[in-house]
């Protein structure tokens, strides 16, 4: 008799467990966040959107148009951001006076524009030159263009800043001159300074 009960309700049972093991488990966004099954839109990515753009979320702001369910790519206008970071400062008003090429790393071949004043260099988003090494600090150095010269200096990085081999924490810079941040080696160039250190 005991056995004719469990056949009974052993049915039931697997089938309450199996329904609530895929309710708890609920949607999978596109970048694998596990959200509620009613939710349409992943709190989490429209939290890092909200970060990334700058902002904090607000209950004003309107919410960012995300992708469905199975689409990867979200929309963002670069422009709203603050313009193209990362290959050289965007600032239109200040002329270009110099620029450095990446010589290996991921970044070989690359040429990074330098403006009159400061260019700031690191891995943060929100400097004029965004690297991408794990040896280069958030921000690591800066170079500074002023008077006709060029003066590179270290913002206390984590792996110091190099130029033609020496660790440097102010440095003039001159044309052909190596500079190296964490792995990657730069080559820096600009039309005025050509002359060689003494």
């Amino acid at each position: 008799m005991f056995l004719q009960l469990l056949d009974r309700v052993l049915p039931f049972l697997r089938k309450s467990s199996s329904s609530s093991s895929s309710s708890s488990k609920g949607k999978v966004c596109p970048n694998g966040h596990v959200m509620h099954p009613s939710w349409d839109t992943c709190p989490y990515c429209l939290e890092m959107q909200q970060a990334m753009m700058g902002g904090a979320p607000s209950s004003t702001a309107m919410p960012m148009p995300m992708p469905g369910a199975g689409q990867g790519t979200a929309m963002l206008n670069v422009l709203e951001m603050g313009g193209e970071k990362g290959r050289g400062s965007q600032d239109k008003t200040r002329e270009v006076c110099g620029w450095m090429v990446a010589l290996n790393g991921q970044h070989k071949g690359e040429d990074f524009r330098l403006r009159v004043g400061k260019n700031v260099l690191g891995t943060a988003a929100d400097c004029d030159i965004v690297l991408t090494d794990k040896k280069i600090s958030r921000k690591h150095a800066t170079i500074r263009y002023e008077g006709g010269e060029f003066q590179i200096a270290d913002l206390d990085s984590s792996n110091g800043t190099f130029v033609n081999d020496e660790k440097v924490q102010k440095h003039d810079l001159i044309d052909n001159d190596i500079v190296k941040l964490g792995d990657i080696e730069f080559e820096f160039k600009c039309r005025a300074m050509r002359e060689k250190r003494e």
